[in-house]
C-alpha cells in the first residue's frame, strides 16, 4: 500500500491501521506543531456504485464526533477533502486499543474492567444527551491511553436523531456485540449501546462473549431463550450483585435494560461498593492497562508504609483529576511505593493535563514535608490505632437522611450503605462529602453533588 506524503496541510508519518471505511495514519500538523490521527476514506469505496452512501456516512461521522467534546471520546479536530477524498483529523492517542489488550491478556482484573467500562458509559451518556447513538461499541473502538484513560472512537455508523441516513431494515455494526434489535434490523436507541457495552464488560471479566454460539444464529437464539452464560461460574471473583447488573443490561428486550447509560454506571458503582473489591483486588498481569505504575523495589525495613489516613488524602487529591479511578490507582501504587513524594510522582502519570499534573505533584511535595519518617536504622513504628471518627455524633439524623437522599440520585439504593460506611471513617463534614462523591462515577454528577452539599 502506497502511503501518501501529505494530505491537506498534514504531513503523513506512518500508516496505523484500517477500519471499515478508511485508513488511519499518524500525521503531523505543522501549523500548531502537534501529532494527530488522520482517517481517510478509501478511494475504492468512492469509486464503487454506492459512493454517495459512503461519503454520506463519512460526513455523518464528522457531524457525530464533531458535536462531542468529552474526555472519554476521541476529539475530532478537523474535516476536509482533497482530490475528492474526505478525511478527518483527530486527537492522536498514545496507547493501544482494548481488543489488543484482550488478545494479549485474555481477560482483565475485576477493578480494571470496571474502570474502563465506567469511563465508556460516561462517554455514551454524554453522546446520548447530544442525541448521538454510537451503534458499534466494541473493544477495537475503545482506545486506552498510557495514563489509563479509556476513549471511545469511530462514530462511522453513529445515528444522529433527525437524520434519515439510517432507519429500519439497516443492519450496521459488529454482530458479536450488537443488540438483538440491531441484529434484526429494527430501529435502535441508546439502549443498544448499553447492550454492546455490557457485552464488552462481560468479555473483559470472563474472556468470552456472553451469548457465544457456533454460529450467529445460535448466538441470537441464546440471546432470546437462554440468556448470557453464568458470569460467576466463569470468573468466581465477580460478586453476584455485579452479575445481576450486567445481566439486566444484556436483557433481550430493550425495555428491561437500564433507562440510561448513567443509570447502568451507577448500578455498577453500587455493586462494587457492596463487595468493596473493586479497590483491593491485586492485578493478575503486568500487561494489563492498569498494571502498577512506577514500581520500585520493596522499601527498606526502616521505612514504614503510608498510613491509611495519608492514603485517603492521596486518593482525595487524585480524585479531583481522574475521579473514581483514583482509589484503584492509589491502592495499586502504594503497595510498592512508600515514599510520599515518589507516590505522587508515580500517580501523576494518570493525569493527562500537564498543568494538572504539576499541581498534583506540588501537592505531594507539600504533604511529603509534613510526613514524619523513621530515622535511618530505626525499626518502623507500630501502627497507631485508628481513632474513632467524631463525625457520627455531629451529623443529625435529619442531615443524614438528606445526604442519603441526594446520593441515592446517583448511586441508587446502595447510597445508604456507602453513607454509613464512610460516616465512621471521615474526620470532618467536608471530607465526608468528598469521600461520598468519589463513589459517583460521572464527573458532572460528582460536581453537582458537591455543589448541592456545600451548605447543609
Amino acid at each position: 500500500m502506497d502511503t501518501p506524503s501529505s494530505i491537506g496541510r498534514y504531513k503523513i508519518k506512518r500508516w496505523l491501521t484500517a477500519g471499515a471505511m478508511g485508513d488511519i495514519y499518524e500525521a503531523h500538523d505543522p501549523v500548531i506543531d502537534r501529532e494527530i490521527a488522520l482517517k481517510v476514506l478509501r478511494r475504492e469505496l468512492i469509486e464503487r456504485g454506492d459512493a454517495t452512501s459512503w461519503l454520506d456516512r463519512f460526513r455523518q461521522e464528522a457531524r457525530a464526533a464533531g458535536r462531542l467534546l468529552h474526555p472519554n471520546i476521541v476529539t475530532l479536530l478537523d474535516y476536509g477533502e482533497e482530490g475528492g477524498i474526505p478525511f478527518l483529523a483527530m486527537e492522536f492517542i498514545e496507547g493501544e486499543s482494548l481488543d489488543i489488550v484482550l488478545k494479549r491478556s485474555g481477560r482483565l482484573p475485576y477493578a480494571d474492567a470496571i474502570a474502563i467500562i465506567t469511563q465508556i458509559l460516561s462517554a455514551l451518556d454524554f453522546a446520548h444527551a447530544h442525541r448521538v447513538t454510537h451503534r458499534d461499541v466494541k473493544p477495537s473502538n475503545i482506545l486506552l491511553t498510557k495514563a489509563g484513560l479509556a476513549k471511545l472512537t469511530d462514530f462511522g455508523i453513529a445515528h444522529i436523531e433527525a437524520s434519515d441516513l439510517t432507519g429500519a431494515g439497516d443492519v450496521l455494526g459488529t454482530p458479536s456485540y450488537m443488540a438483538p434489535e440491531q441484529l434484526a434490523g429494527q430501529p435502535v436507541d441508546p439502549r443498544a449501546d448499553q447492550f454492546s457495552t455490557a457485552t464488552v464488560f462481560f468479555e473483559l471479566l470472563s474472556g468470552v462473549k456472553p451469548f457465544h454460539g457456533k454460529s450467529l444464529a445460535e448466538s441470537m437464539l441464546n440471546m432470546e431463550r437462554r440468556g448470557p452464560s453464568d458470569l460467576c461460574a466463569l470468573k468466581p471473583e465477580v460478586p453476584p450483585a455485579l452479575k445481576q447488573v450486567i445481566e439486566k443490561a444484556l436483557a433481550f428486550n430493550p425495555e428491561d435494560r437500564y433507562a440510561t447509560s448513567a443509570e447502568f454506571s451507577k448500578a455498577i458503582a453500587g455493586a462494587a461498593a457492596i463487595s468493596d473489591r473493586a479497590a483491593v483486588e491485586p492485578a493478575r498481569s503486568d500487561e494489563t492497562v492498569f498494571a502498577s505504575i512506577g514500581q520500585t523495589p520493596p522499601p527498606p525495613p526502616a521505612q514504614a508504609a503510608p498510613s491509611v489516613e495519608l492514603l485517603t488524602e492521596v486518593e482525595r487529591d487524585l480524585t479531583t483529576f481522574i475521579g473514581p479511578l483514583a482509589k484503584i490507582a492509589v491502592r495499586r501504587s502504594s503497595k510498592t511505593i512508600y515514599d510520599v513524594a515518589a507516590l505522587y510522582d508515580a500517580l501523576a502519570s494518570y493525569i493527562e493535563n500537564p498543568a494538572d499534573r504539576a499541581s498534583f505533584i506540588s501537592k505531594g511535595q507539600q504533604r511529603a514535608r509534613v510526613v514524619v519518617r523513621a530515622p535511618a536504622g530505626a525499626a518502623p513504628r507500630a501502627a497507631q490505632p485508628q481513632r474513632p471518627s467524631t463525625l457520627a455524633g455531629a451529623v443529625t439524623p435529619d442531615l443524614l437522611r438528606r445526604i442519603e437522599g441526594d446520593l441515592t440520585k446517583y448511586l441508587g439504593p446502595i447510597a445508604s450503605i456507602v453513607v454509613r460506611q464512610l460516616l465512621s471513617k471521615s474526620s470532618s463534614l467536608p471530607d465526608f462529602y468528598r469521600d461520598l462523591a468519589a463513589y459517583i462515577p460521572d464527573e458532572r454528577d460528582r460536581t453537582d453533588f458537591l455543589k448541592l452539599r456545600q451548605t447543609p
